[in-house]
């Protein structure tokens, strides 16, 4: 049937089959085909029609479908929903204090630190082999024991005990590095607190508890992973260890499965094409985001509100330096560009951008920085998505939230749209006890 598809735009189709003898079908719009179906119900999918084949909505029997289908209704979805890429799966901390998996293309609310936020982080790398397996042979074992069977941070019983048996007493991994930007693992003792060696045959002592904690040392050169190491001015006699990991990146990034006996990568996060023109206003608004990045290291990360190019934008983004700034772009002309000064980057930060031709402000932490009263905005209808990307710079970071207002909001609203709900809220974002 001939319809007026708009290229790589998300449809709703609804439908029923019934009297279903044999065979399948599924739905074509402008080239592009959902998945297969078959058999009797009522049915909802969704469909990112392509930029190939006609503008027709097309229900192709691919292998001989017997049937009836009746019902067909077909939407165009006008809804604020990301579209979420992750082509491999990952791992998150969970609600309940545990790293869990979670499958390729689904978002991850991480807990760390107690706080849900939306994690995006880039692909990175575990180069080890075996990074829960110390039995394995790539784990050489001078002068310890080493017993499986205690629950590891993921709720399993895949954790390590590691005890010291002689002078030379270490767990490395020599066969593959490892030289690599940062080095990870968890670790906990089997009682009391004391010191050992981590990582590297040096003198790096690392203070170990109770409670499961993950440590990582930043450091180009360490060709090999000591998972322990008793010996030196070491204290402990035996620790519980799992999750290994090695990764180029100089900063860890969440845990990395790596138990196939060979390298293993975890794709990057991406989010893009969130809204419609319908919700979002050209010439005035307010982008909101409450952000903390993954490390300090000197990198850009946007967040951007869009028309699918960079020429049309409006932008909040970690700087270099500790800085966190905002711009807005006409044309491909910047209109505006407000900078901070310094803040902790990885602290979760409030920030909001009010623009308007002429009255563009921004917020962080419940505090107006910069303002500017020269500027234009965007025509009517030309921003029409927000994207966790901008200027070919991803956002990899954490994301408590983000939202899009329609009007230029008073200093009063932004003010309290920016600030901290109350003290305590303050203090245990930061990582503060309350009392």
């Amino acid at each position: 049937q001939g319809t007026t598809t708009i290229i790589n735009t998300q449809y709703k189709i609804e439908y029923t089959i019934s009297n279903y003898v044999s065979g399948s079908y599924n739905f074509l719009l402008r080239g592009t085909s959902t998945a297969t179906f078959s058999g009797n119900g009522t049915f909802t999918v969704y469909i990112t029609s392509g930029s190939g084949g006609n503008s027709n909505f097309i229900i192709d029997g691919v292998s001989s479908f017997t049937g009836s289908i009746d019902n067909v209704s077909v939407k165009e979805v006008l809804n604020a929903d990301f579209d979420f890429t992750r082509n491999s799966s990952a791992t998150r901390v969970g609600s309940n204090g545990l790293i869990q998996d979670v499958a390729s293309n689904l978002p991850r609310i991480d807990y760390t630190g107690g706080v849900g936020s939306w994690k995006f982080e880039p692909q990175s790398i575990n180069v080890l082999p075996y990074s829960e397996n110390f039995s394995h042979s790539s784990w050489v074992k001078n002068d310890v024991t080493i017993q499986s069977g205690y629950i590891a941070p993921d709720g399993t019983n895949s954790a390590y005990k590691v005890t010291k048996i002689g002078s030379n007493a270490h767990l490395v991994n020599t066969t593959t590095g490892g030289n690599t930007a940062t080095k990870s693992i968890f670790a906990k003792t089997t009682s009391g607190t004391g010191t050992i060696i981590l990582f590297n045959n040096v003198t790096t002592y690392f203070t170990i508890t109770e409670e499961w904690q993950r440590f990582d040392i930043q450091h180009n050169g360490l060709d090999f992973f000591y998972a322990a190491d008793f010996r030196g001015a070491s204290t402990l006699t035996e620790i519980i260890i799992w999750g290994a990991q090695s990764e180029a990146l100089s900063y860890p990034t969440s845990y990395i499965r790596s138990n196939i006996g060979s390298a293993t990568t975890r794709l990057a996060d991406a989010a893009n094409n969130a809204g419609s023109s319908d919700l979002i206003s050209s010439t005035q608004g307010v982008l909101y985001a409450e952000i903390s990045a993954l490390a300090n290291d000197g990198t850009k990360r946007y967040i951007s509100l869009n028309n699918g190019t960079n020429n049309y934008d409006v932008r909040i983004y970690f700087d270099v330096d500790g800085y966190i700034s905002v711009l807005s772009k006409v044309a491909g002309t910047t209109q505006v560009f407000l900078q901070s000064n310094s803040y902790t980057q990885t602290d979760l930060n409030k920030i909001a951008f009010s623009f308007k031709e002429n009255d563009f402000a921004f917020w962080v932490n419940g505090v107006e920085v910069a303002t500017d009263t020269s500027g234009i905005t965007s025509p009517v209808n030309t921003l029409n998505q927000l994207s966790f990307f901008g200027n070919n710079l991803p956002f990899y970071g954490n994301t408590k939230s983000v939202a899009v207002f329609k009007e230029a909001l008073t200093d009063l609203e932004l003010e309290c749209l920016s600030s901290w709900m109350s003290f305590s809220d303050l203090g245990i974002n930061f990582g503060y006890t309350v009392e």
